[in-house]
């Protein structure tokens, strides 16, 4: 079976209040996320400048063609990474991507911001997939 791979974008930009971009919280989430799913096949993890939910420092979106796309902030560098590429192996093999709620990891049930249907996700009555 032929999986479309899912995109890990996360915010380089997310930082508290007075500290630099250089040393942004959003930085070293990345790194922690890349070095995780440095051997993924179906996961692509790219930075981007921001994402604009800057109340919610270290933001994450996971998105692919054909997939919901999650958007999950208030994320801890040091702990999160492992749950933000456990959600993206689900969402890898799940139809349109959809996760649901109770199979997400726990930290990332708390720290939703937005799930988007994909384009091609448009039900009469608007459910979810699962």
């Amino acid at each position: 079976m032929t999986y479309n791979p899912v995109i890990i974008t996360v915010c380089t930009s997310c930082r508290a209040a007075g500290v630099e971009r250089e040393k942004a919280a959003g930085r070293d989430l990345l790194a922690a996320i890349q070095a995780i799913a440095a051997a993924e096949t179906h996961i692509i993890v790219r930075p981007t400048q921001c994402l604009s939910v800057c109340k919610r420092i270290c933001t994450v979106s996971l998105s692919g063609e054909g997939k919901y796309t999650f958007l999950f902030g208030d994320l801890d560098p040091a702990m999160d990474a492992q749950a933000v590429v456990t959600m993206a192996r689900a969402c890898v093999t799940a139809e349109h991507g959809f996760v649901p709620w109770k199979e997400r990891p726990e930290v990332l049930r708390k720290s939703i911001i937005a799930r988007i249907p994909p384009p091609d996700w448009s039900p009469e009555d608007g459910s979810s997939p699962a």
